[in-house]
């Protein structure tokens, strides 16, 4: 799901994805948070194919990955790959002056924020792979406080720092979407658990 919010006058609010197909030939410039791996990496991987004009900005932790080398080798000069940690304020804001000095007065036309937790500091992608400690909880006892803190950090603050951070830099009607889940849905929750990846993706979609 996407779910979106945009600054008076000029971000598209986005309340499905469906809006996307038929903007994204045109797109010029679109930032990815979460780019190097995961649901983010899939993302800017199907966004240099559909977007053929685009130029993607791959802002994750690490800056880069093989993945994303890949992806560059590939697209040569059609991806800028940064380093950004989207639960700080003082890194989404370098972001922003690093795009000023690096595109110049090129605006965003796409701001896509896919960076997310599912538990105990790792990326939902690798959830597969967690010992049990670090999947999410299932019962009440087992919520740790700084653990579900990291993860609102990444799911719920870490997009609308970002979302501040590109403000200035978005084109008129630019889109800004969120990856939200359904199991952050308040009315679709029957199996309970999932605490702190649940409540983030609700916070992130309301």
């Amino acid at each position: 799901h996407f779910h979106g919010f945009g600054r008076t006058q000029r971000a598209m609010v986005v309340s499905s994805a469906s809006v996307l197909p038929t903007r994204l030939s045109a797109m010029k410039l679109v930032v990815v948070s979460g780019a190097s791996r995961g649901l983010g990496l899939g993302f800017a991987s199907q966004l240099l194919r559909r977007a053929p004009q685009s130029t993607i900005v791959a802002a994750s932790r690490s800056g880069t990955s093989d993945g994303l080398e890949r992806l560059m080798s590939e697209y040569p000069g059609r991806i800028l790959p940064v380093a950004c940690d989207v639960t700080e304020q003082a890194s989404t804001r370098a972001l922003t002056e690093q795009l000023k000095a690096d595109l110049g007065g090129a605006k965003v036309d796409l701001l896509l924020n896919v960076a997310g937790k599912l538990h105990g500091g790792q990326s939902s992608a690798a959830a597969e792979t967690l010992p049990s400690e670090y999947m999410p909880e299932r019962s009440l006892g087992s919520i740790d406080a700084t653990a579900m803190q990291s993860v609102f950090a990444t799911n719920a603050l870490g997009p609308v720092l970002m979302a501040q951070a590109i403000a200035p830099l978005l084109a008129k009607g630019a889109i800004v979407a969120n990856l939200s889940a359904r199991v952050g849905s308040i009315g679709d929750n029957r199996l309970g658990g999932w605490w702190s990846y649940r409540m983030s993706k609700a916070a992130l979609s309301r």
